[in-house]
């Protein structure tokens, strides 16, 4: 891919990325990856459904209703089969 920047923002990315000890390449990287990651949480904070679910696994873990680890989770499965 072949970005062509503005002069000015070629020249504040390539400053970035020496004070950072990155290559401009690495900074570029790191900063289409920053941008997603806000785009997702807007997306996530934009959803009422996934805020409820959020909301109901942070309340989960605080109430101790959280298995650890493969056996944990095998258990588990096993004793709904059960039931």
């Amino acid at each position: 891919m072949t970005l062509r920047l503005d002069p000015q923002l070629e020249a504040e990315l390539r400053l970035a990325a020496a004070e950072d000890r990155r290559s401009v390449q690495q900074t570029v990287v790191l900063a289409v990856e920053t941008f997603l990651a806000l785009r997702e949480t807007a997306e996530v904070r934009a959803d009422p459904e996934a805020l409820r679910a959020l909301a109901e696994a942070r309340q989960a873990v605080q109430d101790g209703d959280v298995v650890y680890g493969t056996d944990a989770v095998r258990a588990l499965l096993r004793d709904r089969r059960a039931s």
